[in-house]
């Protein structure tokens, strides 16, 4: 069975071997997909008129899908209220954004929010979407070994809605799972959504 590291060396190989042109088509059908699942999410709240909901994006490594493009424009015109991480620390800060002009490349070269960027709470957040490098069908998660979002997840003013983003290729068959490791609640590839097994009522 692999480990960690090896499956984190194979999973960075994959990605890396991608098109261009493969990442573009693949990230707008990702985006397709994830607009009508926080739609279809928000619309089934008990009161959903009652806040515009609160979504936490990502996005700025090569070869990862490329969502802010098109995620931006469509939630900002659902009303949605947008937020990104801060590395502050060793923790994630969500910081409330408008558009991409709200945007720098952070310690990471990840976007970040510019400073400007008001703060949020972690439990105002209803639907985070969380990277990683690769997944499997039950929720498991592999990360990049920073251990950011498994400690974002882990925080128990953290309720909102996991969802991994990911091409099909990031989808495997196990990946070795610690104490600490945080799962998804869903994951949503090009191919359409979907939700582990562990998280049906």
């Amino acid at each position: 069975m692999p480990t960690k590291h090896a499956l984190r060396q194979q999973m960075r190989e994959r990605l890396r071997a991608l098109d261009p042109a493969f990442i573009a088509s693949a990230s707008q059908q990702i985006a397709v997909h994830l607009l009508r699942s926080c739609m279809r999410q928000h619309a089934e709240t008990e009161c959903p008129q009652a806040h515009a909901f609160t979504i936490a994006l990502f996005g700025g490594l090569r070869n990862e899908p490329d969502l802010l493009p098109h995620l931006l424009p469509a939630l900002n015109a659902q009303g949605a209220c947008l937020a990104l991480f801060q590395i502050d620390s060793s923790e994630l800060q969500p910081r409330q954004i408008q558009s991409l002009d709200d945007l720098q490349r952070g310690p990471m070269n990840v976007w970040e929010p510019k400073p400007r960027c008001p703060r949020l709470d972690i439990a105002a957040l209803d639907i985070i979407l969380v990277p990683g490098l690769a997944f499997t069908r039950d929720g498991a998660r592999l990360g990049r070994g920073g251990g950011y979002y498994d400690r974002l997840l882990a925080n128990p003013a953290c309720r909102a809605q996991r969802i991994a983003i990911a091409f099909d290729l990031q989808i495997i068959d196990h990946i070795p799972v610690e104490a600490h490791d945080q799962r998804v609640h869903q994951i949503i590839t090009e191919s359409g959504l979907i939700t582990p097994s562990v998280f049906h009522e």
